[in-house]
């Protein structure tokens, strides 16, 4: 499938029919003519094309010019859409289980008091509000107050006394300055030259991204390691889903893709299987169908395909008979089965090509492991998402900014990076490692491979591009599922390595507990935060790192914190957070 511009407006006509055929879609030629005005691309004409007739049939609305602009550029006015269902309460006997927030935020080394929440044995489905499909524009990338069709009715929390402490990021990267919502199209300066003249706009133009408010605040909700109830970390892992609004986020009937990381074979830092089952257990509950699922490797391993790939997670403890619900790769079998999401108003891509699992899933969970990484610096929930439910062809597509650089002096030719290079890209030759940059596609095994620190990143363009391509993939796997998302992040096993390793290396700092939010930038930053606030552990990769430092950055090298500044940019979330810590 071609990547190149269609230049006649009639040859994308006819790419949308052939399509429109070949699926059995029945779309009228006003509908066709605004997506052939839209957009240049095969794949992306493709896509868009997918997304105006799913959402059509799942809604049962009939597709015409004003639903095609409702999928596409989020205008709803021309276009009737269900109204809202407001919620049920969470429980049939409110005076049970009421969910409050509570009064203690949590604040490293400080001593946390907790406020009693009853316990209640089995909660009862609550009524999901019915959520319209937003597409990938300013509108779906609008922070919450911006793009809340209605207001949902939630339980009122008692007025508090005082403020809660706000959890600001840890430390402030300095940021180039970004362009206000009023410029035709965005731009990022550069210190060297104040003011470069803007590159050759693609086509089509892409909408201004919004800036986010800065006066709305996340929440992020916090269970520590430390029970002073004596209760079970699976059981409060389950009370974050439920104070994060899984059920708002779950309909009856909706099938729901749990996104993880299975581990590689051999490797012990992935979330433990008897967390996912609590997971399944609530979705369950509230009437979804659940699959856990992730996309296949674009490196050599046991992960590369459909086939191996749910063999290393049955042996990894990913089973029906350990989690209550089956493992469906998001790629299918060779991983090619994606579907190209169109984006609009970022600075790398326009379309993103997705798992296609991930993509037809009404609602999801993703379960994120927090850890290092060798290319990115940082891994959690935005990695989760945008690496891991690329198909193969768009890993590639975010690795290609990166090429790895041999150093001789340090090489000895152990061929440990040689076994590594799914390309076979990397020789010995006069015994120092060799890479043939002719077929290095830059996926950046060889450097965690390397036990000697002989090779390292070199990047074509900026360092940061890889990070910025994650976060318009996270943009892409998230199309259409406005208010259908809950991220639950596990602060623990911090290896400095990505659970891609068949080993895992000893966490860089104690572990420290469980997170959940419905905002995806929010997570990260606490996860982040709560690191940085946390002292290295002796014996680790961290020995030596005082309360403060930046973990991620002194052991990898890179500022991991680019995909959270980006993704805040575009309007996918805001860095500025509650922690509100529940027992």
């Amino acid at each position: 499938m071609s990547d190149d511009r269609i230049e006649s407006h009639e040859e994308r006509l006819y790419v949308l029919r052939d399509k429109a055929a070949r699926e059995g879609f029945t779309v009228p030629d006003e509908a066709l003519e605004y997506i052939a005005e839209k957009y240049a691309m095969a794949t992306t004409l493709k896509g868009a094309l997918i997304n105006v007739a799913a959402y059509a049939a799942r809604r049962g609305l009939t597709v015409d010019r004003a639903m095609a602009a409702l999928v596409l550029d989020g205008v709803r006015a021309e276009v009737s859409v269900p109204e809202a269902q407001v919620p049920a309460t969470d429980d049939a006997s409110p005076e049970t289980d009421v969910l409050e927030p509570i009064e203690t935020v949590y604040e490293p080394h400080a001593t946390d008091a907790y406020d009693e929440e009853p316990f209640v044995a089995d909660d009862s489905d609550g009524t999901a509000e019915e959520h319209p499909f937003v597409p990938i524009t300013d509108t779906l990338f609008a922070p919450p107050a911006a793009v809340t069709p209605a207001p949902v009715a939630t339980p009122e929390l008692a007025p508090q006394p005082a403020p809660e402490p706000v959890f600001e990021p840890a430390f402030e990267p300095e940021l180039p300055p970004f362009v206000s919502a009023s410029a035709p199209e965005p731009i990022w300066e550069s210190e060297a030259a104040p003011e470069p003249a803007p590159e050759p706009a693609p086509e089509p133009v892409a909408p201004p991204i919004p800036q986010p408010a800065a006066a709305e605040r996340a929440e992020v909700w916090f269970a520590p390691m430390r029970s002073v109830k004596k209760e079970s970390l699976v059981k409060r892992v389950g009370k974050l889903l439920k104070h994060a609004g899984l059920a708002a986020a779950i309909e009856d009937g909706d099938l729901v893709a749990i996104k993880l990381h299975f581990g590689e074979e051999g490797n012990t830092g992935f979330v433990h299987p008897v967390f996912l089952r609590e997971v399944v257990r609530r979705v369950r509950k509230h009437g979804g169908k659940p699959f856990l699922t992730d996309s296949n490797t674009l490196y050599r391993g046991k992960r590369a395909n459909a086939v191996d790939h749910v063999t290393c997670a049955v042996r990894n403890g990913f089973s029906f008979a350990t989690v209550n619900a089956p493992v469906i790769i998001a790629d299918g079998l060779t991983g090619t089965d994606g579907v190209d999401v169109p984006i609009s108003g970022f600075k790398h891509f326009e379309s993103v090509r997705i798992g296609a699992a991930a993509v037809l899933a009404d609602a999801m969970v993703v379960v994120s492991h927090v850890k290092g990484h060798e290319a990115t610096g940082f891994g959690g929930a935005m990695k989760n998402v945008g690496m891991g439910l690329g198909t193969r062809a768009a890993k590639q597509r975010m690795h290609s900014d990166l090429k790895p650089q041999v150093t001789a002096e340090k090489c000895t030719a152990c061929k440990r990076c040689v076994k590594s290079c799914p390309v076979e890209a990397i020789h010995i030759v006069d015994k120092v490692a060799v890479i043939d940059y002719e077929l290095c596609y830059g996926c950046g095994e060889c450097v965690a491979a390397c036990p000697y620190g002989a090779i390292g990143i070199q990047w074509k363009t900026e360092p940061e591009a890889i990070q910025e391509k994650i976060v318009e993939h996270c943009a892409g796997a998230l199309a259409g599922k406005e208010g259908k998302v809950i991220y639950l992040s596990f602060v623990t096993n911090v290896s400095p390595d990505c659970d891609c390793w068949s080993f895992s290396d000893a966490s860089v700092v104690a572990d420290i507990g469980v997170l959940a939010s419905t905002d995806l930038v929010a997570i990260d930053q606490a996860a982040y935060d709560l690191v940085v606030g946390a002292k290295g552990l002796p014996g680790s990769r961290g020995e030596g790192l005082s309360e403060g430092s930046d973990k991620f950055r002194e052991i990898t090298g890179i500022d991991g914190t680019v995909a959270i500044r980006y993704a805040e940019q575009v309007g996918l979330g805001t860095r500025s957070y509650e922690l509100k810590t529940i027992e």
